[in-house]
């Protein structure tokens, strides 16, 4: 990204001693919320040293009727919004750096459209404070944006995000507003989203002070930047400074593949993205590897909140698809996991609240490559006011047909717990098999499910009441001695059959 290197008054540290003495902090407003004092301290979004002026402070009345809102649920708030140039530079500093208040993880980068497009170029990083709660910083009206800012990535404070502009509409330029400047705001549990390119919305807006020391910001004020950022380290958390998956792995993870035997996808991994109200989604320290999110079911026909395990594959084949549940959280009895396969897309039902662990959703033909994903959404038709929790965990993709495996048998490998035997049901009662109707995983008759099929469960039953596998039944003309046996040996022959 080109920069033009103009000179910019510097100020002597020690002035900033002065800094507030007359001053106090902003009280927020019904609806608007004061700035956490835990986690980083927050900075200017320019260049340390650089003098910042407001060029239009808080509410309508402060320079610009854009600064409306304090907790509407359809709206940006940016009743706190403040518009920022570079002070005593002409056209406010147009092509001059503009870097980040806080660290955080870009979730916009790029062109505003439909409903947002009068913020131009602009970029959304999305902040843990350490409050319980999460807030969304807006970078808008940007002349460019740095290469090294793209969706996904993680940013420290002071990293250059791009250059102060004037860009809205599609257009580098604008009529919209008198002249280049930056439109910057914080919001607290706002959603990303909404129509076209999306937007930060709902949610409250929030006072951004104190920043650098400075308190009851108002239009016209001249403010000295300390956001002194720092040169990018390996091993620092931030994926800056031209570091890649290649070079640091530490500090830029990327979702990586599902190699050809399969693999585990923990909701903490990179390739599972929540959506939806961040105010809705609870994280507990359960479930596989000790990390789960819940959020509670509903009727509504729209989908508030979701989870989506984003799949490439590294080799075309028929994978063993399970999910965990874990029985101290998972209450949901209608969750429709929608699995996007080679093409095509299969919705498999499970009552989460029928077992306590891995749970089968059959088997399916994934394509190698990346497009392929599986999606649980929250509106199960489970009202509200049931107070159902439904949960997002792991999911394991064991290959089913590869050479020298027995198709629908997992790997031990593909990551299942130590101490036991992948695929295979524990025992139970001093060692006594369980009964086939809770061996067999839901939605099978012996087996994996076909793709296409739409499993149904109820308290582990299959539907229809179809039994499989091995199960001994006793009907006209069965021995029962015969079936006796048989239960008396299948362990042994379990153990054989898996160690053979």
């Amino acid at each position: 990204m080109h920069r033009r290197r103009a000179a910019v008054a510097l100020a002597a540290l020690g002035t900033l001693l002065f800094v507030g003495d007359a001053w106090a902090l902003t009280t927020p407003l019904t609806g608007g919320v004061a700035f956490p004092s835990t986690g980083e301290p927050l900075r200017l979004p320019f260049p340390a040293g650089t003098s910042v002026r407001v060029a239009s402070g808080y509410s309508p009345s402060g320079g610009s009727s854009l600064h409306h809102y304090l907790n509407e649920t359809g709206f940006g708030n940016d009743y706190y919004a403040l518009d920022l140039v570079y002070d005593g530079l002409a056209d406010g500093g147009r092509g001059m750096p503009v870097v980040a208040a806080l660290s955080g993880t870009v979730v916009r980068a790029g062109w505003a459209t439909a409903g947002w497009s009068n913020f131009g170029q602009r970029i959304i990083l999305r902040h843990d404070l350490g409050d319980g709660h999460v807030y969304h910083t807006l970078y808008a009206h940007l002349n460019a944006i740095d290469g090294a800012v793209t969706e996904g990535a993680t940013v420290r404070q002071g990293q250059v995000l791009g250059e102060l502009g004037g860009s809205c509409m599609g257009a580098l330029s604008c009529s919209s507003f008198s002249g280049p400047h930056l439109h910057w705001s914080i919001h607290r549990d706002s959603m990303v989203g909404g129509s076209g390119t999306g937007g930060s919305y709902g949610g409250n807006a929030t006072v951004p002070e104190p920043i650098d020391g400075y308190e009851d910001l108002t239009r016209g004020r001249v403010l000295v930047s300390m956001n002194t950022g720092g040169p990018p380290t390996c091993g620092d958390g931030f994926c800056s400074g031209g570091e890649t998956n290649a070079s640091c792995p530490a500090d830029c993870p990327i979702c990586a593949n599902i190699p050809a035997a399969g693999r585990v996808v923990d909701d903490t991994d990179l390739c599972f993205e929540r959506g939806g109200n961040p105010a809705y989604w609870h994280d507990e320290a359960d479930g596989w590897l000790s990390s789960l999110i819940w959020t509670n079911t509903t009727d509504d026909a729209a989908v508030d909140n979701h989870g989506i395990w984003n799949l490439t594959f590294d080799a075309a084949g028929r994978y063993l698809v399970e999910v965990y549940t874990d029985g101290s959280f998972a209450q949901a009895q209608r969750a429709a996991y929608r699995i996007t396969h080679g093409g095509s897309t299969d919705v498999v039902m499970l009552d989460q609240s029928a077992t306590d662990g891995w749970r089968s959703l059959g088997e399916h033909a994934f394509a190698a490559g990346g497009g392929q994903s599986v999606r649980l959404d929250d509106n199960t038709g489970e009202a509200f006011s049931l107070g159902r929790k439904i949960v997002f965990d792991a999911i394991r993709l064991t290959r089913a047909d590869a050479p020298g495996t027995d198709a629908g048998v997992p790997s031990e490998d593909a990551g299942a717990p130590p101490g036991t035997d992948a695929g295979v049901p524990p025992m139970t009662d001093g060692g006594a098999p369980p009964m086939a109707d809770a061996a067999v995983p839901p939605g099978t008759d012996g087996g994996p499910a076909p793709d296409g099929a739409v499993a149904t469960t109820d308290a582990g039953d299959r539907p229809g009441g179809v039994t499989g596998g091995c199960a001994c039944r006793a009907t006209p003309g069965s021995s029962a001695p015969s079936c006796l046996l048989l239960g008396l040996l299948w362990p042994w022959l379990v153990r054989r059959r898996r160690r053979a």
